[in-house]
């Protein structure tokens, strides 16, 4: 269980590391144990030559929505109220524990295949607790590490859960038989439903259930469409303790750097997927000057495929184009000229890589390369054209890189992609399953119509609701 990458220029994403050209890694058991130049082979090692390669730590995906793979590209020209219309409503009442195993397998799947090794899963596919069993089951399969949050998100159609409380009975259930000390490969959390879909206190009891269970919790935050209330009210949640360390923010559009101090001081996180939010028609991009500027550490994700891909080369490009943009503004507004540039390339891939570790509480595990953390390591082939040659390797991959360049991904030392291909995927046999469970809930949905600000759909919600309550 010995393996040894040779000849890569070895991206460590650690200060007093640096980066190592014509290094090696020595992996023993899943874990990093040797990292430099000139180690020696071991005997029976396997070797990985990596001569033309750069090896980085496995992109970590800190919002995904991998249960949707079978709905890719069907919001074409919709933004966030057509989502929630035809995905959250429509579309998942068509699901079946069948089509939440297969989305969320063949996310995963398309994940690992792009360079990330991990993944928090907002699994609002929930709709019985047999669908909660198949969609854990879609991502272990998989063999991806990360963070699977229970979706607590209520649906209409259910009659699995006749009380809001029974879901969160049911989330207490998976924990205890399935994630026992809950510090394996994929771990669990909570994803809550949307802040206004409903009554305060059940958003409040979706979140006391986390802390109280110990596990990190994420949900749409601030990113609303229109002046309805859905995801706006973090300050209601400030003041009852309910925000700490475990809490993942998503989105946060509308925070401003008061907001993102207060996150600051409490030790919550924050993820931003810069693409659909603003592809869904969200009025402004993340404030990411002023997340930089109150300290917060901003992490990515890739969000859902039902409007974007899961192309975090893309993402991390997006990002650190829109805050430079913001950074650069106030000097391009007085027409002073943009000397330097304050946010580095590395910061952009620290977003992508170990800040996402530390908001999914596994930065002592992935997110970076050395001795005594975990061997999730991609290497990226820099020979291919649109790579070569290479000045710098961290520029080289946020500036021009894409999936096509994953060569290799490893995740806790097990080689699942190799030389440009998945190991041991029935591809054929994937996109097959995958085109079923598309044509099922392409024949099974409701019809719905779109509410302009969404206030009628927080009334049903809240008052189905609260009489459940």
């Amino acid at each position: 269980m010995k393996t040894l990458i040779q000849n890569a220029w070895i991206v460590t994403n650690e200060d007093d590391l640096g980066d190592i050209r014509d290094g090696s890694i020595l992996i023993e058991d899943g874990r990093i144990t040797a990292l430099g130049k000139d180690l020696e082979v071991p005997e029976g090692a396997e070797i990985i030559d990596a001569d033309g390669m750069i090896a980085i730590p496995g992109f970590v995906d800190a919002h995904k929505h991998l249960w949707q793979a079978a709905l890719r590209g069907v919001c074409g020209d919709l933004t966030l109220l057509g989502y929630f219309a035809l995905v959250r409503q429509n579309y998942i009442a068509a699901y079946r524990p069948r089509d939440v195993a297969i989305g969320s397998y063949a996310s995963a799947i398309e994940l690992i295949d792009a360079g990330t090794t991990s993944v928090l899963d907002h699994a609002h596919c929930v709709v019985s607790p047999d669908h909660a069993d198949a969609a854990l089951d879609g991502v272990r399969e998989a063999g991806i590490r990360g963070v699977w949050a229970y979706g607590y998100c209520p649906v209409y159609e259910s009659e699995a859960f006749t009380r809001h409380e029974d879901r969160l009975s049911d989330a207490r259930r998976i924990l205890k038989s399935q994630f026992g000390s809950n510090d394996g490969l994929l771990r669990m959390g909570v994803s809550t439903t949307e802040q206004g879909l409903l009554p305060e206190e059940l958003t409040e009891l979706e979140i006391r259930s986390a802390l109280d269970l110990d596990l990190k919790w994420t949900g749409h935050t601030h990113c609303g469409n229109g002046r309805a209330p859905i995801t706006r009210g973090i300050y209601k949640l400030l003041r009852k303790g309910l925000i700490n360390d475990l809490a993942i923010l998503s989105h946060c559009n509308e925070f401003g750097f008061n907001d993102f101090v207060m996150m600051q001081e409490v030790g919550a996180h924050f993820s931003s997927s810069p693409d659909t939010e603003l592809y869904m028609g969200i009025p402004r991009p993340v404030n990411y000057i002023e997340a930089v500027a109150a300290g917060v550490p901003v992490s990515l994700g890739t969000d859902t495929v039902s409007c974007m891909s899961a192309d975090m080369f893309a993402t991390m490009r997006l990002a650190m184009v829109t805050a430079r943009q913001q950074i650069n503004a106030p000097r391009a507004a007085t027409y002073d000229a943009v000397i330097d540039q304050t946010l580095p390339v590395r910061d952009v891939f620290r977003w992508a890589t170990i800040n996402g570790a530390r908001a999914m509480g596994i930065d002592h595990l992935v997110g970076s390369l050395r001795p005594g953390k975990r061997a999730d390591i991609t290497l990226i082939n820099a020979r291919d054209l649109n790579l070569a040659p290479v000045y710098d390797p961290i520029s080289a991959i946020v500036l021009n890189g894409r999936p096509s360049n994953v060569d290799t991904v490893m995740i806790d030392g097990v080689v699942r992609k190799r030389h440009g291909k998945l190991v041991g995927i029935d591809m054929d046999r994937l996109v097959t399953e995958i085109a079923a469970s598309h044509a099922h809930l392409n024949s099974k949905r409701p019809a719905g119509t779109i509410d302009r600000d969404l206030s009628h759909e927080v009334e049903r919600w809240s008052e189905r609701l609260s009489a459940d309550t």
